[in-house]
């Protein structure tokens, strides 16, 4: 006989499980958006903290050189051997990424170009190229190759500023070694702390050498805190990581020790208010950003970022800095250049 007042046991019903099901939907709704943001805040400090290593790098490779690093020779000069490496021109032919190799806890990765160091024997062939470098990529991208052929090249996030291509006389950078200097280069083109180191023109007999003037502190007369180094470069997110059957990627290729072009130099072309705007505006990017029909869509010639909002960079006295993507170009453009008597500070951004 039952106890009358034992207690009866039943099951939820349809209708409590599905009220149970919709608030913990509702909450993790409410939850997820903060989750990511979190996630989200954590890779922007990660990729300040990059950038701050970079400038710590670039700095005390100046303390070692008297001088800051270069964006190495003629981008041709990667390809050939006997012409990349210092002794053969008088000047570091690779990119200010291999050069501060050292200075960021990166000497075994240094110590892995073999001989005068070419891009074959000396970074394929020894895996070099392939071996990627925290420090040079924004943890919200994770990690960019490219594969071309049976190659494979590690790809950086960070690049160093050079002159808006609207300024006057500017006439572009050449990366052929059988060439001089373009009209005023020098001058013109490389006007930020990371500069050219020279150019070769190896069709002439023998060859002439042009040893671009390295840039130490007293070089930038407008102030080290006032000078953008280095900056998150503008990359599309479909090409992240890059394959053999995509548009030829000049802009990325041959990764992070190419010499002084696209992949780790850019710009801030803003269009200018008085004279001739030769080439276009080259806009702040967010990765997610639509990039426009062309006959190399993927182009990518300036900065900006994966982070909503923002792009990460470094100045010259290593400080860093989450840069607004509505910023005036034309004051980044300034800010970049390390001797144009301007005026604009960071509180003008």
């Amino acid at each position: 006989m039952k106890h009358k007042n034992a207690r009866r046991l039943r099951a939820f019903t349809l209708v409590e499980l599905l009220v149970v099901i919709a608030i913990i939907g509702v909450l993790v709704g409410l939850l997820l958006p903060a989750v990511q943001a979190a996630r989200e805040a954590s890779r922007r400090s990660q990729c300040l903290n990059n950038l701050r290593q970079v400038g710590l790098g670039c700095q005390n490779f100046q303390s070692a050189s008297r001088a800051f690093p270069t964006a190495g020779g003629a981008v041709e000069q990667f390809f050939n051997p006997a012409e990349l490496s210092k002794p053969a021109y008088g000047y570091e032919g690779a990119s200010w990424m291999y050069q501060i190799l050292p200075f960021i806890e990166q000497q075994s990765l240094y110590n892995l170009r073999r001989g005068d160091g070419g891009a074959n024997a000396g970074f394929v062939e020894t895996g070099l190229a392939e071996k990627p470098v925290s420090v040079f990529n924004c943890p919200s991208r994770n990690g960019r190759v490219a594969v071309i052929g049976v190659d494979v090249y590690a790809l950086g996030d960070y690049a160093g500023v050079m002159a808006n291509w609207n300024d006057p006389g500017w006439a572009g950078f050449a990366w052929q070694t059988s060439v001089p200097p373009k009209s005023n280069e020098e001058t013109l083109v490389w006007t930020g702390i990371l500069v050219k180191g020279g150019q070769v023109n190896k069709s002439s007999t023998p060859p002439q050498i042009w040893k671009f003037p390295k840039v130490d502190f007293k070089a930038i007369e407008d102030g080290s805190s006032n000078t953008l180094m280095v900056a998150e470069k503008a990359v599309a997110n479909q090409y992240w990581t890059i394959p053999s059957s995509a548009p030829w990627p000049y802009w990325e290729m041959y990764g992070y020790y190419t010499g002084a072009d696209w992949p780790h130099m850019r710009v801030f072309g803003a269009l200018k208010a008085a004279g001739p705007n030769p080439s276009g505006e080259v806009p702040l990017r967010d990765d997610s950003a639509s990039r426009g029909a062309s006959a190399v869509p993927t182009a990518e010639f300036g900065f900006g970022s994966a982070h909503a909002g923002v792009f990460c960079s470094v100045w010259g006295d290593g400080s860093t800095r989450a840069i607004s993507m509505t910023a005036d170009l034309t004051v980044l453009d300034q800010l970049g250049k390390r001797s144009d008597g301007s005026s604009v500070a960071l509180n003008d951004l």
